[in-house]
């Protein structure tokens, strides 16, 4: 196993420089939104969707070191509501494109209206988030730019492990610095499927070996991460999303 990781990672070094990759590219993270902790709410589709249209806002507008609140802090609540979006360029979309394409009816609703609840005050669990407002139809919408999606990869199905090459992890890197904007990626979680943004990566980081055991851990080489547990973002060992992923799609403005 750890000859087979090094290879690995020496033959993902080898395809960044053949590609003329930069050894980092972290010019989105300035711009990425906050997330609220989703606790054990199932929202993590609707968390990454609304993070990646938060991240472009934000920098369509050069709104740096964005705080909670902000200007561009959207309702994860209201993209669960927001009804499906589809046209002919959408009616194909992989699940991990699927919430973040509602965004294209042309609105959101900002956090203040409707926040994201995680917990009771007893610190007890509540799955209030996916309660449809009262005053739906009458919340006061924002204005958003229409997205578009593209498929990088999708290998086996959600919950799928070792399924990637180092091919996958230099289209993820490429993607960042061509279109400088978002990649929503699916990944088993310990056993359950869960949705992210990887928004950067350094060649040279050494990142969190987050659920990996022993030799799996390259030690060298991160992207960077905004998940759904109230950070902003943090840096993953290239290897958690090697051996951990399974599809991934970049989000950016039309």
């Amino acid at each position: 196993m750890k000859n087979t990781i090094i290879l690995c990672l020496f033959l993902t070094s080898s395809l960044a420089l053949a590609q003329g990759l930069p050894e980092k590219h972290t010019d989105l993270l300035k711009f990425v939104q906050p997330s609220p902790d989703q606790g054990e709410t199932n929202t993590c589709l609707f968390m990454a969707s609304t993070g990646a249209m938060e991240l472009l806002l934000n920098k369509q507008a050069k709104i740096k070191n964005p705080k909670a609140g902000g200007p561009n802090d959207l309702s994860e609540s209201f993209l669960i509501w927001q009804a499906d979006y589809s046209d002919q360029e959408t009616e194909t979309n992989h699940f991990i494109e699927s919430a973040v394409i509602r965004f294209n009816h042309g609105e959101a609703v900002h956090t203040s209206a409707w926040p994201f609840t995680a917990y009771y005050e007893d610190k007890t669990d509540s799955l209030e988030s996916w309660n449809k407002h009262p005053d739906f139809v009458t919340l006061p919408r924002m204005s958003v730019p229409k997205v578009k999606t593209k498929l990088l990869f999708s290998r086996g199905k959600k919950w799928a492990t070792h399924v990637l090459n180092p091919e996958d992890l230099t289209a993820v890197k490429k993607a960042l610095v061509e279109y400088n904007s978002p990649v929503i990626i699916n990944y088993n979680d310990d056993g359950y499927w869960h949705v992210v943004l990887i928004v950067g990566y350094d060649d040279r980081k050494r990142g969190s070996c987050y659920e990996l055991e022993g030799d799996e851990c390259g030690k060298r080489g991160a992207f960077y991460v905004r998940d759904s547990n109230g950070k902003k973002f943090e840096a993953r060992d290239y290897n958690w999303f090697l051996i951990k992923a399974n599809a991934a799609a970049v989000v950016e403005l039309r």
